[in-house]
């Protein structure tokens, strides 16, 4: 079943009618006339007029900022590759002016000799600090490519709190009249605040 989607709907004639008579309505408005007024004029409702200028005019503004944050995100993209090549890159230590090696140490921390001289094998250093620069910058760009997206929304998360209470309940109503005077007793000595004790005069 065709649905009437895809680039041929942009296209179709029933498309095309659609983009004039908007270009039409906008023409009108700007020509001062009211809903009321285009809509006569083109056997219209003043209500349709009004959604058909709501939607062009939403259009109009969707479609820059959506085009901005393709090239946005082209543009970081881009950074993105550089810094990972940054990363990636083999940059060797200098010291004044020459190449620095250094010894070529196996897994168990051991020098590896070279076994025709017994020298030690050495390669050449490599410096850091561009690759932990390159790391740096991509992290930025991925940050910012996370907000242009809106993936650093806040998550709201409830906390449920469960209070189990394994002493069973105490069935007051099998309390015998004494038990139930001694238990006023008590519960009205806890609701009153203890008095000091008089100190006696020595």
């Amino acid at each position: 079943m065709k649905t009437g989607r895809g680039p041929k709907a942009a296209t179709s004639a029933t498309s095309i009618k659609q983009a004039e008579r908007r270009a039409e309505v906008l023409r009108l408005r700007l020509d001062g006339l009211t809903l009321a007024q285009i809509g006569d004029r083109l056997g219209i409702r003043a209500d349709s007029v009004h959604d058909i200028i709501t939607r062009a005019l939403r259009s109009m503004t969707k479609e820059p900022a959506e085009e901005l944050l393709s090239l946005e995100l082209a543009r970081l993209d881009s950074l993105y590759a550089e810094a990972m090549n940054a990363v990636r890159a083999f940059t060797p230590v200098l010291h004044n002016g020459k190449v620095v090696q250094i010894p070529v140490i196996d897994s168990n921390g051991q020098t590896i000799k070279d076994p025709g001289t017994g020298q030690p094998l050495t390669c050449i250093a490599q410096d850091r600090q561009p690759v932990l620069a390159g790391i740096a910058c991509a992290v930025r760009l991925l940050e910012r490519r996370a907000k242009l997206l809106g993936l650093d929304a806040p998550v709201r998360t409830q906390a449920q709190l469960t209070v189990i209470d394994d002493e069973p309940e105490t069935d007051l109503s099998q309390l015998s009249l004494e038990e139930l005077d001694q238990l006023h007793k008590l519960m009205q000595k806890a609701a009153r605040p203890a008095l000091p004790t008089p100190k006696e005069n020595t």
